[in-house]
Parts: structure tokens; sequence; C-alpha cells
């Protein structure tokens, strides 16, 4: 076996075997053109160069076996690896990339072709590319074998961006036989892998424009989300492909712990299949274009819900979605603003939806709380042209006054004959009147009150009576005089006791008493 040979580090120097780089030291511009190795503390800063690899270019395999920094380093013309450019790239320790830049090709930190390892805390933040790959660039592999790309807990990738496609991570395969697997594994529960604040379409330098995207894949790549027992892949930004150009690709999402969207539509033009633990949708992310879906039994999908439902669902994939009976949704709701209009949220659907059986759904008992007091929810199918969907609707608890309409009218009424105002009967006693007194709508009657004379004390006083009905609960009764009929008092209200109102004029008959005088029923809602 030969052996491989160790040389110090001298700035742009080449070295045709294999490259140690020690503790402390930094490289300005080299060419490695053999297998590196950067110990503990090595790193590259403030490089411009022409060309490609601003702080590392070796066309074989770099090795970093400690913690290395690589920061603010640049390559011009159409060159590629802000930072590195490899064949292979394995870290053993962590690396942080911070502020590097290919400003007319890809990869802003790192471009490669072959296989990677991200180790555990590194961090890629405000790299940019003016192509593919604002923070790491897993070009198309140009032999025939499989590549993979594995990133570990803790890896961060925040405020990247690419000018095209990928705003911190573009991964290719060319086909079969070279996929390119990329898997993020998280591995430590105080340490997720989260993506946040990068962008594709936005050009080098500028800090506006472009559209947020954590991953863009093309062609063939195998993407698998591994998040063990309560570790967490956190993606603030929405995963990009388009469609006809990966359907050879796919998502997983295994291990019991969590996969998180944050917000944006995420779309998955290929399979994706939630295998195991928890995928959570944020009340913005969605995910779309799936040539198909597959959710396993024991699995649990979380759902914030936007306040205005969207027209597509926060699952919607093309192709035919598989769910398992077994698996749990949970939702999580948002402010409740309008107690009397009901609302209707998609969470799954597709070409077409098989379920073994129709999964549980619970609740964030905190947003939950005030939908439930006012109306309910229920999970249904709903079937329209081309789609099947899971839905999930809320119904408010009618107003005992909608309760009397439902169950006088039918559904074909006009609405103008079903309004508290209408007199639909033709008798000018409205509807609200009989709602109150418990009087059919559609039959008419002379009266709703009677007027009586009662002794009180040896003294005649007059007493308005009416029907009350009880499952009124909304409704206030007043009582009104008047000498004229023009001008009335309000004489306060009566709260009725049973199934009759009553009330007695504290105003006698007697000589002093005005010559006439009437007494009146008026109706009002709360």
């Amino acid at each position: 076996m030969k052996q491989p040979r160790h040389y110090s580090a001298v700035p742009a120097r080449m070295r045709l075997g294999r490259l140690v780089i020690c503790t402390g030291m930094f490289l300005s511009g080299a060419l490695l053109m053999g297998d590196t190795v950067i110990n503990a503390g090595g790193g590259v800063s403030n490089v411009k160069k022409t060309g490609n690899g601003g702080g590392t270019l070796d066309y074989g395999q770099v090795t970093i076996s400690g913690t290395a920094v690589y920061e603010n380093n640049t390559v011009s013309g159409f060159s590629q690896g802000g930072a590195v450019y490899a064949g292979s790239v394995i870290q053993n320790e962590a690396v942080s990339f911070s502020g590097n830049r290919a400003e007319s090709g890809s990869g802003g930190a790192l471009y490669c072709r072959g296989n990677v390892k991200i180790a555990a805390g590194s961090s890629f933040s405000g790299n940019m590319a003016s192509h593919n790959g604002g923070a790491l660039c897993l070009d198309a592999n140009d032999g025939e074998v499989l590549r993979t790309a594995n990133i570990e807990s803790g890896s961060t990738f925040a405020n990247n961006s690419a000018g095209k496609l990928g705003g911190a991570i573009y991964a290719a395969g060319k086909g079969a036989a070279c996929q390119t697997e990329l898997t993020l594994h998280s591995a430590d529960s105080s340490r997720p892998i989260s993506f946040s604040g990068n962008y594709r379409g936005r050009a080098v330098g500028t800090s506006a424009g472009g559209s947020a995207n954590s991953i863009t894949v093309m062609g063939n790549v195998s993407m698998v989300m591994q998040a063990e027992q309560d570790c967490l892949i956190s993606m603030e930004d929405p995963i990009h492909s388009f469609e006809g150009y990966s359907s050879t690709s796919s998502l997983r999402k295994t291990g019991p712990g969590t996969l998180g969207f944050g917000g944006g539509i995420s779309r998955c033009h290929f399979p994706v299949s939630v295998e195991a633990g928890t995928v959570k949708l944020g009340a913005t992310a969605s995910l779309q274009g799936m040539t198909e879906l597959s959710i396993a039994g024991g699995t649990r999908l979380g759902f914030t819900l936007p306040a205005e439902p969207a027209a597509d669902a926060k699952w919607s994939a093309q192709g035919p979605v598989a769910l398992n009976g077994a698996a749990e949704l949970h939702v999580t709701l948002p402010e409740i603003t309008d107690t009397k209009q009901g609302k209707t949220w998609k969470l799954v659907e597709g070409s077409a939806l098989s379920m073994t059986s129709q999964p549980s759904v619970s609740y964030d008992p905190a947003t939950a709380a005030p939908w439930q007091q006012a109306g309910s929810f229920s999970l249904h199918r709903e079937e329209t042209i081309g789609k099947s969907a899971l839905v999930l609707s809320w119904t408010p608890t009618p107003s005992p006054y909608e309760k009397w309409k439902n169950d006088h009218f039918t559904d074909d009424t006009p609405e103008d004959q079903t309004a508290p105002e209408a007199a639909p009967a033709g008798d000018g006693i409205t509807n609200l009147m009989k709602y109150a007194t418990g009087l059919p709508p559609l039959q008419p009657c002379g009266t709703v009150t009677t007027l009586t004379v009662r002794n009180v004390d040896g003294m005649p006083h007059l007493v308005l009576e009416w029907p009350v009905n009880p499952d009124a609960t909304d409704v206030v009764f007043n009582v009104e005089s008047s000498t004229d009929l023009k001008k009335w008092n309000d004489e306060g209200v009566v709260t009725p006791t049973g199934s009759r109102g009553e009330y007695q004029d504290p105003a006698a008959i007697d000589s002093n008493a005005p010559e006439r005088r009437f007494l009146r029923l008026k109706v009002t809602r709360e």
C-alpha cells in the first residue's frame, strides 16, 4: 500500500501527495493536487483569486480532522467553490464557512462532485454564489457510482443565497447508477439541523429579491431526513424542484424525531414518504407537487392552520396518496375572529386518496379551546374533479334563532323570508317576534299579546301578557307605553319565568289616569 507523504503548508506551493495542514496554519490561495488533511485550527480567510477554490483547491479528497474557519474568500471568473473546491470533502470536526463567494460560479462556500460529510456543529452563513448552491453545491457526479452527502447534528445554514438555484444547498444526480444520496441526520436533541434565511434567485452582493429556499434538487437525488428521538430538522425555508427534472428524486422522513417546515411552498415533484416520527407544517408552509405521497401508521402530521384556508391542501400531491389510518393528525388553530362563519381546511389531497381507516385528530388545547366553545370540528373526505382530499371543517354552533329558523323553514326558502324582520305569513308580525313568543312563522295570527285589567289593592291596573319560547335565550323583552301611539316610553326590561311573560302597569286606572294609555311589547336580540 502506498504510504501518504506529509508536507508542511507553504503558501502557493503545489503538493502531489497527501497533504497534512497542522494546527494553527492558514492557507492563502493554496493549490493542492492530491488528497488533503487539514488538522485542528486550520482554515482560510480573505483570499481572492480567479479560478476554482478560493480557500482550498483539491481535485482529490479534502479531510478536515479538526475545527477550521473559512471566511470571506472569493473566486471570480466562471469559477466554483468560494472557499473549497474538491473532489470529496470529509469533515471530522465542525467547520465554519462564512461570507465566502463564488462571484460567477457555483458553491459559495463549497463545491464538490464526490462524497461529502458535514460534521456535527458546522455552520454555513452569509455565503453567496451567482449560479447554484449559495453554501454548498453538490454538482452531478462525473462517474458512474453512488455519491453520498451526509449532514450531521447541529449543522446550520443561515442567510446564504444563490443567483439561480439552491439558496443553501444545490444537489444534482445523473441517473440510477450515479445517484446522489443526501442525508440529514439529527441525533442531538440540543442541536437541531436548521435552515433559515436562505434564498435562490438573489444576486451576489445584494440583500433583497429572490425566493426563500433551503435545498434545490435536480435529476436523481435521494433525500433522507432522519431525526432521532426528541431531535429536530428545522426547514424554515422550503425545498424546491422542477416538474419533469426531478421525478427520479425522492424524500424520506425517517426516525422518531421531527422534521419541521416553517413557511413557504416546498415544491417536491417526486415521491415523498413519511415513514416514522413527526412532520410539522407551519401556518404558511405546504408541500406540493408530489408524484406519490405515502404516510405510514404510527407517524404524526402536525398542522398549524392559517386564519384563511388556502385553495390547495397543506400536503397537495399530483399523484396518489396512501394514508395509513394509524397515523395521527395534530392541529394548532389560529386566533378565532368570526364565530358565525364556518371554515374548511384541506389537509391532504391527491389524485386518489387511499386510507385503511380515517386517522385520529388531536388539537392543541390552548388554541383549540375558543373554537370548540363556539362550534365543532369534523374530519371528512371531499371529492372534486381529479382530486380526493381529507378536509377538516369547523361549523359554528347555530344561534338559537338560526336553529329555530332551520326547524321552521326549508333550505330553499329565500333569505328575505327568513330574516328576523321579515313577516312571511303576511300578518305584519315579524319572525323575531314569533321566535321570541314560540309562534309558527308561516301561520297568520291576529295578535301576540293580551291586555287585561287586574285589581291590585282595590285598584285596577293594566296587565300585558304574552307567550314565551324558552329556547329563545338570546332575546330581550321590553314594554313600552304611550298615550297617543306616537311617542313611546320605555317601561323597562321584563324577564319572564317559564313559558309566559307578564307586565303589570304601575299606573292605576283612576281619576288621575290619562284618558288613554297603550302598552306594547318590544323584542330585541342580544
